[in-house]
């Protein structure tokens, strides 16, 4: 189910650059020989560089013979999934019981903390997080070779997961009661520790570049006196844990998160609450930090680091009630059983999966939550989710046609994930950059410019408004437009391509200008009714005229008249029509970013020109042309229909038949507004 969904969402460009575009570009890299190299808004970096993840070098090859971020996502839900296998028999070992050892493995694949990590991108968490358990496997049998081989490579999924591992030393030294167990346990820790030092002192300082511009907190410097390594230290930790005031801003939602992340399996896990012990500094770090993204949330991926031990309690929690009901000690036990236990440890398992599948069928974006089919925003099959629209398919034809394999490139941030493999991948707009100011300092280093005007991700916020939507990258397109080097080549139904220093027969034209109203021989059309579009915008003149260049490229000219007693206090949206051809959406980007509506003064005129090309899949033939204005206050202005159309207005047929486009003829035909007769006057910008 985990891996279906991971892969749905996916496919839907709902999974951003942030994280699977950047986790695909590094182990991409690998492939082409390098060490695990992202694109961060301040440059190329290694993710050596950052947390240390050695262990995405074991999908190298594989990405090497299926370049896709569906590997690693189907990679990880497969490897979560192999979890159930050390869960399975360290409860059947410790209890003999199948019934316990099913419940604990059910409990561990509807675990809230393990479902959202999975469903999360692709990050060495959620790998380290399978690889511990089959460790732990390893020590309750006692194998050690096999202990060490996998803490290797739990440890090489991030450099903090040495603490958790120190825990696990921790519990050896302390409580372990076999023979071996408190050198085991020393040794544990002590190699835990070196690694977690080397890995943050010394090897993250080696991958960082020569001008030290990593934007990346605790890689500046080298190891050397000790204040180099205090300020190493302190960069780190005041980069995530660093804006107190945060804390008390957010104290409900962080202790929202604590009871979610553990509140789950307590009714067995609190016997067993040793266990818990090696999980806490990392729960407790991500409660406490004040990082960018909200991390202390519940649905990142770094408690992914926390549920094995929480599963541990479980079981050692469940043997002790089930040795105690027996009146007989467990071998496994860490507490002597009481002289009489009241309560049932199959009724208190059966609680606590029942409370696992609440806590998931509640908090969790699955079948199992009424929600998912319920069409809610951001949940389900909703398209900012885990559905999959038409227009997904028209972004992929557009990609596979327009993206050369590896050519520098910004794109936007949920198209990038799909155009990775590449060395340079900046993002168009980044979240922490409202204003694209970013942008301008990219272009130097990229050949394309990837955006799209029709951003069909959202999510709704806790103030009534919503994150994301058309209005996403409208000022980064707007820059992009007014840029002398870049120049638009490509366009469909929103999603437009830029080139830098393009041949003039492959760019496409786009102006807008306030201008006066014609006089003379266009005089007596204007002075016709125009077409409204409620109280905001009249339409007094249309032309589509083919161009020369080729059959298949139009010139659009539109002149509109805002009509309102004020300025627009908000920005709108014009979108045009190709009869019934799905997918055929054309942005006016002049009124969209070159001269939005809200700078509109009352009773002026604004011509807009732009061109468009048909793409080869729209067959020839006569095609009306229709036109409509859409509130980018909506969160549903992307997908252009009812819910965001301006109040009491329709989309309007340019022309009757004189206004459609005679299919790919040379021949030039007109449009006219209705009631307006044939539009007239010259389209050049």
């Amino acid at each position: 189910m985990l891996l279906w969904l991971s892969l749905a969402r996916y496919q839907g460009y709902n999974a951003g650059m942030l994280d699977l575009g950047n986790m695909s570009q590094a182990v991409w890299s690998g492939t082409q020989g390098k060490p695990l190299v992202v694109t961060f808004p301040d440059g190329p970096l290694s993710r050596l560089a950052h947390h240390v993840e050695l262990v995405y070098y074991l999908f190298v090859p594989f990405y090497a013979l299926w370049p896709d971020p569906q590997l690693l996502l189907t990679g990880q839900a497969l490897l979560f999934l192999l979890g159930t296998l050390p869960v399975y028999r360290m409860t059947f070992r410790q209890t003999g019981s199948i019934f316990a050892a099913r419940c604990l493995s059910l409990i561990y694949l509807l675990y809230p903390a393990a479902q959202t990590a999975v469903l999360f991108d692709f990050h060495g968490d959620t790998l380290a997080m399978p690889l511990l358990l089959f460790a732990l496997d390893a020590l309750d049998t006692r194998a050690w070779r096999t202990w060490g081989m996998l803490l290797v490579l739990a440890l090489s999924c991030k450099f903090y997961v040495a603490l958790p591992v120190v825990g696990v030393g921790g519990y050896l030294l302390l409580w372990g009661g076999r023979p071996g167990d408190r050198k085991a346990g020393m040794l544990t820790v002590l190699a835990a520790l070196l690694y977690g030092a080397a890995a943050f002192f010394i090897i993250r300082p080696l991958f960082v570049p020569t001008d030290g511009g990593t934007g990346v907190p605790g890689t500046s410097g080298t190891l050397g006196t000790p204040g180099e390594v205090a300020s190493i230290a302190g960069s780190y930790l005041s980069f995530y844990f660093g804006h107190f005031p945060e804390l008390w801003a957010t104290l409900g939602d962080r202790l929202l998160s604590a009871v979610v992340v553990f509140g789950p399996a307590m009714l067995v896990a609190w016997r067993g609450w040793r266990w818990l012990l090696p999980g806490l500094p990392v729960a407790a770090a991500m409660l406490l930090s004040t990082g960018p993204g909200g991390s202390y949330d519940f649905r990142y991926h770094h408690y992914a680091l926390v549920v094995p031990f929480i599963i541990m309690a479980a079981i050692d929690g469940v043997a002790q009630q089930k040795a105690a009901a027996l009146n007989a000690p467990s071998p496994h036990a860490l507490l002597p059983p009481r002289s009489r236990v009241r309560r049932s440890w199959r009724s208190d398992l059966g609680i606590t999966l029942g409370s696992v599948v609440l806590f998931s069928s509640l908090l969790v974006d699955t079948p199992l939550n009424p929600l998912f089919w319920l069409g809610v925003p951001g949940q389900g099959f909703d398209p900012s989710a885990y559905g999959i629209t038409p227009r997904d398919r028209v972004k992929d034809r557009f990609l596979e046609e327009h993206i050369s394999p590896r050519v520098p490139l910004a794109s936007s941030m949920f198209l990038a994930p799909h155009v990775a493999n590449r060395e340079t991948l900046y993002a168009v707009r980044y979240a922490d950059d409202p204003g694209a100011v970013r942008l301008p300092s990219l272009l130097p280093h990229v050949d394309y410019v990837l955006a799209d005007a029709l951003f069909d991700f959202f999510v709704p916020l806790s103030d009534g408004s919503y994150g994301g939507g058309v209005a996403y990258e409208r000022e980064a397109i707007g820059l992009m437009l007014r840029d002398p080097v870049f120049h638009l080549v490509a366009a469909r139904d929103g999603l437009l391509l830029f080139r830098r220093d393009a041949p003039p027969e492959q760019r496409l034209l786009q102006y807008a200008a306030v201008v006066e109203p014609e006089v003379g021989r266009g005089m007596a059309e204007e002075l016709r009714p125009p077409v409204s579009f409620g109280d905001r915008v009249s339409l007094v003149r249309a032309e589509i005229t083919p161009e020369v260049r080729g059959l298949r490229r139009y010139r659009v000219t539109f002149e509109w008249v805002a009509t309102g007693s004020s300025p627009s206090p908000q920005d709108d949206l014009a979108v045009s029509t190709l009869g019934e051809v799905e997918t055929m959406r054309m942005v006016h980007l002049p009124s969209y970013a070159l001269l939005p509506t809200s700078r509109w003064e009352p009773g002026q005129h604004i011509r807009e020109i732009f061109e468009v090309e048909l793409p080869q899949d729209v067959p020839p033939g006569r095609y009306p042309w229709r036109v409509g204005w859409y509130t980018l206050a909506s969160p549903y202005s992307y997908a252009t229909d009812a819910r965001s159309r301006l109040p009491g207005t329709q989309e309007v047929e340019v022309g009757g038949r004189r206004g459609r486009i005679d299919g790919f003829t040379h021949q030039k035909n007109r449009a006219c507004v209705p009631g307006l007769g044939r539009a007239s006057g010259d389209a050049r910008g």
